[in-house]
């Protein structure tokens, strides 16, 4: 209990009064925190824009385009076994609940371990692309690496110091993505070694923080048994949420390469990029807010309080890119990018939905409800392959970025109910 008290957790939220709502004091915590987290990322972002620019020039097209697809395997691995399960934990974290805890690592250990003994039988068989079939079993279980950096992470995120865990990144990232590029001037083998160093930073330096502020936890904890099958099954589905998340985000530059070439997925790629950058701020109010959620006896009071700010935030920036995409386009790609000025101009009104589905989420994984979650993200993933395949082919990226709104306002109409339902579950009795 005393790392409890000293953390600022409750442990359960089950015993709790009924609260008016979140005090104005506590409102601010949660946009200053977000604010500082996706700013990190923000800066991250910008030492891996930065990044690129002189990896490709030292590398050369043919290493630079290996490097990146297996970079982005990497990542679409990590986000998908990764983004749903470390939100069960950074809530049963909050609820000092560390056999649920235990139980999704065991499931993410479980997949990771999979994923890493099927890319050597995948590799033999042909199935990978003969640029990368040498190095993808080998940088494959970089994941777990990846991963014990969310765990940290997530730590830090129940205790509600994400601020803390914001200051590491901005100084390991600078460090350890500054000497991985440096080390990209003496060869591949030194390339891939500095991102393993970069990775290893990071985890060190979170691991410290984490130890110092985050969550209180321990492998070995009383009560609880060892295998629960509701915990299991709330595990899978959210593995599944991760997945289809994954898959959500990232088709349509697939479909868009596969049907219209390079050339064009160039143009909705540097249009996504500026999306995707107004999209951390959504991640980090997420992040933010669930395990104060977790904590809470009416989670619903607290997310409507915060929705306001946040689609009118979402608004606003959406309706000041629609005025100066011209510029952020032309003035720093030239003209020959401004295609993607028209796409630009439609992904970014995908902001306020998707801000929309973000609180939703929270809110439903607070409430004990993964499967509604992941049965919102398979339809909304469906809807968005479909409007892809039917609107590429005729509008190519303009397409794609049509399919992007569309999909976004129908997935964000689907978490409507979650906002106006008080009485859609009610918290888990520890």
């Amino acid at each position: 209990m005393e790392d409890v008290a000293r953390t600022g957790l409750r442990p359960s939220s089950s015993d709790l009064p009924l609260e008016p709502g979140m005090p104005s004091g506590r409102l601010r915590g949660l946009w200053a925190q977000s604010v500082l987290w996706g700013g990190a990322q923000g800066w991250s972002r910008v030492l891996g824009f930065l990044q690129s620019l002189l990896l490709a020039l030292w590398l050369g097209p043919a290493d630079f385009g290996r490097f990146t697809v297996l970079q982005a395997w990497l990542r679409l691995a990590h986000q998908a076994v990764s983004s749903g399960l470390s939100s069960l934990m950074a809530r049963d974290l909050a609820r000092a609940d560390h056999p649920r805890v235990r139980m999704y690592l065991l499931i993410q250990a479980g997949w990771i371990l999979l994923l890493i003994a099927l890319t050597a039988p995948a590799s033999l068989a042909g199935w990978v692309p003969s640029a990368i079939r040498g190095e993808l079993p080998l940088v494959t279980p970089l994941l777990l690496l990846m991963t014990w950096i969310t765990w940290h992470g997530t730590r830090l995120t129940a205790a509600g110091r994400l601020d803390q865990a914001a200051i590491v990144l901005v100084i390991t990232r600078t460090v350890g993505l500054s000497g991985m590029t440096l080390a990209a001037r003496y060869g591949w083998t030194a390339l891939w070694a500095g991102f393993a160093g970069a990775l290893l930073l990071d985890g060190i330096g979170l691991r410290w923080m984490a130890k110092r502020f985050g969550a209180p936890w321990r492998w070995r904890s009383k009560g609880g048994r060892v295998w629960a099958p509701e915990v299991a099954w709330e595990g899978l589905e959210m593995l599944g949420f991760g997945i289809v998340g994954a898959l959500y985000a990232r088709a349509d530059s697939l479909i868009l390469l596969t049907l219209k070439g390079p050339v064009e997925a160039g143009f909705y790629g540097l249009a996504y990029r500026f999306y995707e950058a107004g999209l951390l701020l959504s991640n980090a109010v997420f992040t933010a807010l669930l395990p104060r959620l977790a904590t809470e006896a009416n989670p619903e009071r607290t997310v409507r309080r915060a929705l306001g700010g946040a689609l009118g935030m979402a608004t606003l920036a959406a309706f000041g890119i629609t005025f100066l995409a011209d510029p952020l386009i032309r003035l720093p790609f030239g003209a020959t990018y401004q295609p993607a000025i028209p796409m630009l101009r439609g992904l970014v009104w995908a902001w306020p939905p998707a801000f929309l589905s973000s609180l939703g989420a929270a809110l439903w994984i607070a409430r004990g409800r993964s499967g509604h979650l992941f049965r919102v993200f398979l339809l909304g993933t469906i809807l968005n392959l479909t409007l892809n395949g039917l609107l590429i082919p005729r509008w190519g990226g303009m397409g794609a970025a049509l399919a992007m709104l569309g999909s976004s306002w129908g997935m964000g109409a689907l978490f409507l109910p979650a906002f106006r339902d008080r009485s859609a579950g009610s918290p888990r009795a520890d």
